[in-house]
């Protein structure tokens, strides 16, 4: 190369001249004996050696790479090459343990949180290497015994299903033994067994279960956890929780106590601060909740006194969990605005509340205050708990002004509902007994009831069946029924007045036994099935113009239609010895008869509702 070209010669300097190769002398000059006795040495002991004899053929010739691979070769002899070098002689043999790859995954970091799992090629995301048939450890089976009773007889198949539903675990007994009330269940698993253990107390049917371990050895042996231990071991969050509401259960009254959970020395002891309580986890109320809901499956009344609530959010999973709560107390907390209550008062939560206390809390108090009276508090309280008996353990009464604000659809009555209201025994007997003779004849043949009807008798009939859809008839064939009046429709004979003027006010007025036979054998058919008791209610009480009787039910026109609904009302006489009706063997007479019918609206405003009972909370000592 000339020194004026090249790299060098671009910053002004000289190339460097190569280095003259070193002269050997003769005694390191090795012969070709020599050289083939060294290759057969490091083939013999090319196993025991490893990178030795790589590092022997580095001073023979080179394969290139630079000063960092020479530097790597040279820092990859092993003790037993440098033992040798030293003139000493070391036997290198192959170790025979086996040690198990064992992929313990990644620890995300931040705490105690899930570990995350890295993608692995061995079958998928956060799989681990499958370990090989000759490491697999065949664990000897454990059988723990689980002591169950509180489960009434008979019920004794249903004992492991519900176990299974609330543990939340598939798992199967080993063994299920029965002796005098008491199940023996055994299980290979102590994490199944530690969770069967923490269902005690658990409402099966109408009883408690009461779940333990049967031999005290195996459950101190089978523990790594806080439930098995009483004295030794820390128990968990949830156990605590399952404890305090074990506590302040009453399975005989249904009653779940949870006033003034701040001052409950199981909570206190361990720290837990309840819904309402300063720092309370918004975790705790729900919790409770859940755990209320599995183990009390028929809680009636609960109660949340003197709790410091300002709302209702903490508890507001009581709705879900324990949606067949009656009676409510939230008595003496600090609730202030109706809008506190809006997480227990949608629609559909607590459909079957009955009795709410509400005294003691601000909102209550201030309303009382600025209007001098009650009116407005119970109005907006009834309207967001519509089934509401008792509030403040008293009963909810509405004036039909209030009935009309609070609930549009009337579906709140001033008055209660009764079943049959008979003035005595002799309107009663009278009542039934005309009822079931007149409408076995009204159903198949009305000819008869002619006699019935007395001179100056009037008939009328009022219809309002508009939600059924009317089959549309041809004008030919509506015209043809119109000629021959053979057949009325209710709408046809309806005297309805709404919309009528003066001169047609006595229209649809059927007066004397003639024209009230002929009109109602053009009246459509019917069929009345008394035997459904349900379905009709009858009321009839002596007057001075006779025996009134209201009868109030349900009737098809064919059994293929729907049902309609209707009213109906008769004024009855005694029949004189020389009248129609005596002669066909009817002891009374008609003086008036109203049908109204309408669209079908079912029985519910026949049901009486239940008695109005008084305060629950009452006999309950301390709430």
């Amino acid at each position: 190369m000339s020194e004026n070209k090249g790299l060098f010669a671009m910053f002004g300097a000289a190339a460097p001249s190569p280095a003259p190769a070193p002269i050997k002398k003769a005694e390191d000059i090795k012969t070709k004996e020599e050289l083939a006795r060294e290759a057969a040495y490091a083939l013999k002991h090319k196993k025991q050696l490893n990178g030795a004899a790589s590092a022997a053929t580095t001073t023979n010739g080179s394969s290139g790479g630079g000063a960092w691979k020479i530097a790597s070769k040279r820092g990859s002899r092993g003790l037993a090459l440098k033992a040798r070098a030293m003139g000493k002689n070391v036997t290198v043999t192959e170790s025979k343990t086996i040690v198990p790859d064992v992929d313990d995954g990644d620890v995300a970091m931040g705490g105690m949180g899930k570990k995350k799992k890295r993608f692995t090629p061995y079958g998928g995301r956060g799989r681990t290497k499958p370990a090989t048939q000759a490491l697999q450890i065949q664990k000897p089976e454990e059988r723990i015994d689980i002591l169950i009773a509180g489960f009434e007889s008979g019920t004794e198949a249903g004992v492991v299903p519900f176990l299974i539903q609330k543990s939340k675990k598939k798992w199967e007994p080993v063994d299920v033994k029965l002796d005098q009330g008491q199940m023996l269940v055994t299980v290979n698993d102590p994490l199944i067994a530690r969770i069967l253990v923490r269902l005690d107390g658990y409402i099966f049917g109408a009883q408690q279960l009461r779940i333990r371990f049967f031999d005290p050895t195996l459950a101190a042996a089978s523990t790594a956890s806080p439930v098995a231990s009483e004295g030794n071991k820390k128990l968990s969050t949830i156990d605590i929780m399952r404890n305090f509401l074990k506590s302040r259960w009453n399975g005989e009254i249904k009653f779940l106590n949870l006033d003034d959970m701040s001052a409950d020395p199981i909570l206190k002891k361990s720290g837990i601060k309840p819904p309402g309580a300063p720092g309370a986890s918004a975790s705790v109320g729900p919790a409770l909740m859940k755990l209320a809901g599995e183990m009390f499956s028929d809680v009636v009344t609960i109660s949340f006194a003197r709790n410091h609530l300002k709302n209702v959010q903490q508890i507001s999973t009581l709705a879900q969990y324990l949606p067949n709560i009656q009676n409510l107390s939230l008595q003496d907390n600090l609730i202030k605005e109706y809008d506190h209550l809006e997480a227990l008062s949608g629609t559909g939560k607590l459909k079957y509340l009955r009795e709410l206390l509400m005294a003691g809390n601000p909102l209550r108090e201030n309303e009382i205050k600025q209007r001098g009276n009650d009116r407005a508090y119970i109005r907006q309280m009834v309207k967001r708990f519509p089934s509401l008996v008792l509030l403040d353990s008293c009963p909810v009464q509405l004036s039909e002004q209030e009935i009309a604000t609070v609930h549009k659809t009337g579906r709140v009555l001033p008055l209660d509902n009764k079943p049959n209201l008979f003035d005595n025994e002799v309107s009663q007997a009278a009542a039934i007994d005309f009822i079931s003779k007149y409408y076995q004849q009204f159903d198949t043949n009305r000819a008869v009831l002619a006699a019935l009807y007395d001179s100056n008798a009037i008939f009328s009939v009022t219809s309002n069946v508009k939600l059924r859809a009317q089959q549309k008839i041809r004008r030919k064939d509506k015209k043809k029924m119109m000629d021959d009046e053979e057949k009325l429709t209710w709408a046809a004979l309806s005297r309805n007045l709404m919309g009528k003027s003066k001169r047609q006010e006595g229209k649809g007025l059927m007066v004397g036994p003639e024209v009230i036979g002929t009109t109602l054998c053009r009246l459509p058919t019917t069929i009345h099935d008394l035997q459904k008791v349900e379905d009709f209610v009858v009321d009839a009480h002596q007057s001075p113009v006779g025996l009134l009787i209201s009868l109030h039910g349900e009737f098809k026109e064919e059994e293929s239609t729907p049902p309609l609904s209707y009213d109906r009302t008769f004024l009855l006489r005694p029949a004189t010895p020389d009248s129609p009706a005596m002669a066909s063997g009817w002891p009374y007479i008609i003086m008036n008869d109203m049908l109204c019918v309408r669209d079908y609206i079912g029985n519910q405003g026949f049901k009486p509702q239940a008695a109005v009972p008084t305060s629950i909370f009452a006999s309950y000592p301390g709430v």
